[in-house]
């Protein structure tokens, strides 16, 4: 049995992602995103995060994969939109984010990723 190459299994990696109905799938090298994390860093520290508290937990996490999944050598990423067909929620003057309309993303994400 010969092992696949690395063009191979990336292609077998994007064509799985496409046939489970994502929209995209990219393969990244893991490692410590040093711009990222300055980036990250200054965005908390002048509080764009608002209410969202939780964002401030595992900051070493959050910019090297390799912390959150020891010996991870890549990073699989996909797409998905996962709007409604039907957005059409309207509550008068007040606007809604996208992200708000529908299923919650992450029980969305979280099936189709099993």
């Amino acid at each position: 049995m010969h092992a696949l190459s690395l063009a191979q299994q990336t292609h077998n990696i994007k064509s799985k992602a496409k046939a489970l109905g994502f929209d995209n799938c990219g393969i990244s090298r893991a490692g410590f995103l040093e711009e990222e994390a300055r980036r990250l860093e200054l965005w908390l520290r002048q509080g764009r995060h608002g209410t969202m508290s939780w964002m401030e937990n595992w900051f070493d996490k959050r910019v090297d994969p390799t912390k959150l999944m020891e010996g991870a050598k890549s990073v699989i990423t996909v797409l998905l939109n996962y709007a409604p067909a039907d957005d059409t929620l309207s509550m008068g003057p007040f606007k809604i984010s996208r992200y708000a309309y529908g299923q919650d993303y992450h029980d969305v994400l979280k099936k189709k990723l099993s």
